[in-house]
């Protein structure tokens, strides 16, 4: 467990490094900048198989990035906001509910950096020079990426410390990926590479400097792989939404306390900590068997999910969406399954063959696009009628009318709708997604 979540820390490490050298590519050019509200999440996964899920939330000119790992403990990862206004970082440990601020300093050429966060006091010490070389091309291709024109770039970074300097970490940072400029807002003018494990403490300052060529403004990358020092890192976004976002989410959360270092943001728990986690761990290890045995996996209901049937006559991938909901009522502990039959006699059977306590038939009854010349990518890029519009009215909507049946008795369970009135087609979907299975579970709760 504790050498787990070290190999976690240093990921992250790696990652808020790359994240927080990346602000200083985020320069405006010529593009038309695309602003708003953003919830965006993305699958990174590193050499030797660590995966891990994030999820970025974009207001103005501030971002809230939040990363995990599989089996990993609720809360074990960590939080980044930027905030451009107030040029600083705010980093968030859940676990210990700590938080450490670090300055973005500017600069246009040189830019002096405490490379230790706060001091311990006494004065500071004059390091040497970081210089940072960095090579941005533009391979000229472009694609559609969730609805917006994503353009195809690579990039070459490699820092050089002089022998006194306090930071002696050269590196090299490859990036080639797909970028769109939607973080344009974000500019913080910040040049401040970010501390990393093993910098020193005591006050030391060097000076940084970037010389560029090639694209001033990198984006933010729908596809990118990254390789540092011989370690490669690929990050792909899975979903991308525009929502209203609350405001509190993109500052210091109330009742944490503030972390002077690093160091002291994730310091290794107590024996006593670290006894207290095993005995809550062991209880809740109990109480899973305990569930286990009087609820065994073969007693617990299991959903045939039927293929949507298209009445909204709206061209959509309807078996995406069946394995969309299959995934959502399996992440909410239902086992569901899809099923091939084409005719309720038929569904009736293979539901039987499969095992199968309840058949779900879905019918789309709505699919409206937004009218905000807005597209969508993924299972809804194909569909037909998206954008089209110049105006900024009307949001998108979606209607499912369901029903549970039971394989038993030909009954219904449950009968209902669900809908999603959002500022995107694709968001729209989600929420009626979302609320048709929350509705199953509950029905299928009770057996």
């Amino acid at each position: 467990m504790k050498l787990r979540l070290t190999l976690f820390i240093c990921i992250l490490f790696v990652i808020a490094s790359i994240t927080a050298i990346s602000f200083a590519q985020r320069t405006p050019d010529n593009d038309k900048s695309i602003s708003g509200d953003f919830k965006i999440t993305i699958k990174q996964s590193m050499g030797g198989g660590q995966e891990m899920q994030s999820t970025t939330m974009i207001k103005g000119l501030r971002e809230r990035s939040q990363v995990s790992m599989p089996g990993m403990p609720a809360g074990a990862g960590m939080t980044t906001i930027t905030e451009c206004d107030l040029k600083r970082t705010i980093q968030i440990n859940d676990t210990a509910r700590k938080y450490l601020i670090t300055p973005l300093d500017s600069g246009d050429s040189e830019t002096p950096a405490n490379t230790g966060g706060h001091t311990s006091g006494g004065p500071s010490r004059r390091g040497g020079v970081v210089t940072f070389t960095v090579n941005t091309v533009d391979t000229g291709e472009r694609k559609e990426m969730f609805g917006y024109t994503a353009r195809h770039l690579k990039q070459t970074m490699t820092s050089e410390s002089s022998p006194d300097a306090c930071n002696q970490n050269n590196m090299k940072i490859e990036r080639d990926g797909w970028y769109i400029n939607l973080e344009y807002g974000l500019n913080c003018g910040s040049e401040r590479p970010p501390q990393m494990p093993g910098m020193p403490t005591g006050g030391c300052r060097d000076t940084y400097r970037f010389h560029r060529t090639g694209v001033a403004n990198l984006g933010y990358p729908l596809l990118e792989t990254t390789t540092v020092n011989g370690t490669t890192m690929t990050k792909e976004v899975t979903e991308l939404s525009r929502q209203q976002l609350d405001a509190a989410l993109f500052d210091v959360p109330a009742g944490y306390t503030q972390a002077n270092t690093m160091q002291e943001m994730y310091a290794a728990p107590s024996v006593a900590d670290m006894m207290a986690m095993g005995r809550q761990q062991e209880a809740g290890q109990g109480r899973q068997n305990s569930s286990s045995l009087s609820n065994p996996a073969a007693a617990r209901p299991k959903v045939g999910i039927v293929e949507f049937n298209n009445k909204a006559k709206a061209s959509v991938s309807t078996d995406e969406l069946r394995q969309q909901l299959v995934a959502t009522l399996t992440g909410d502990g239902v086992e569901a399954v899809a099923l091939n039959a084409s005719s309720a006699s038929e569904a009736a059977m293979e539901a039987k063959a499969k095992g199968c306590t309840y058949i779900l038939y879905t019918d789309i009854s709505t699919f409206k696009a937004p009218s905000t010349g807005k597209k969508v990518g993924g299972f809804l890029g194909r569909a037909t009628g998206i954008g089209g519009g110049s105006g900024d009215v009307g949001k998108a909507e979606t209607k499912f009318d369901f029903r549970l049946v039971s394989v038993a008795t030909s009954s219904p369970k449950l009968q209902s709708s669900a809908s999603g009135k959002e500022e995107t087609t694709e968001a729209s979907v989600n929420s009626a997604l979302q609320e048709e299975a929350r509705a199953v579970v509950g029905a299928v709760a009770g057996n």
